[in-house]
């Protein structure tokens, strides 16, 4: 009978917990889009987001636009492509001409209030990796562009596969998977989707 009791208490903390977390969510969902919805669209934009990220979680320095539709991209959901690599990489032709990543239309431009819980999550994590990122860009980037182009995106590749060298079909399904924002280049928070594309 003991146990029995024990165990309903602990089910019965257990649930009242887990409602104090869902109360935590939703007044901190709500709070940041009392604060941060400027134009009352019910999502934060852009540029609502750039700025609720800045002054919340990034000591007031600026976060790009790139960084923040990287954020939008990743809450979101990024497609499943590493068991396509293969498979893409023999049996479609290469579009050299192509200028636009195949992915840059998926990256929606506001983030949901139920998302922002994971964009927080997402931001933090990569703000946590950016001293990484930072380094490997002044290795790769020899032009100080801020973007990796398909030839230092080459460089880098070599260097994850432990100096074997890396066909110029498998830089360029980097290149179009990582590249979210169209750019036909890989900017710095792009860099953490090509890495684990490798």
């Amino acid at each position: 009978m003991a146990a029995a009791a024990m165990a309903v208490r602990r089910n019965r903390e257990r649930r009242q917990k887990i409602a104090q977390q869902r109360a935590d969510n939703k007044h901190f969902v709500d709070d940041v889009m009392k604060t941060w919805d400027h134009t009352k669209t019910g999502d934060l934009q852009i540029d609502e987001l750039q700025a609720w990220l800045s002054a919340s979680c990034n000591e007031n320095q600026p976060v790009s636009e790139a960084e923040a539709k990287w954020v939008i991209y990743m809450v979101n959901g990024a497609p499943d492509t590493r068991d396509k690599k293969d498979e893409e990489l023999t049996t479609s032709s290469v579009n050299t001409a192509k200028t636009d990543s195949q992915y840059a239309s998926k990256v929606a431009q506001a983030v949901q209030p139920g998302e922002l819980p994971k964009a927080l999550e997402h931001f933090m994590a990569y703000k946590k990796a950016k001293g990484t990122i930072e380094s490997t860009f002044a290795k790769f980037d020899s032009d100080a562009s801020g973007a990796l182009d398909m030839a230092q995106l080459g460089k880098l590749l070599v260097e994850l596969n432990e100096g074997l060298p890396v066909s110029e079909e498998e830089t360029r399904w980097v290149m179009e998977h990582a590249d979210v924002l169209g750019s036909n280049s890989i900017t710095k928070p792009e860099l953490i989707i090509a890495i684990s594309l490798w």
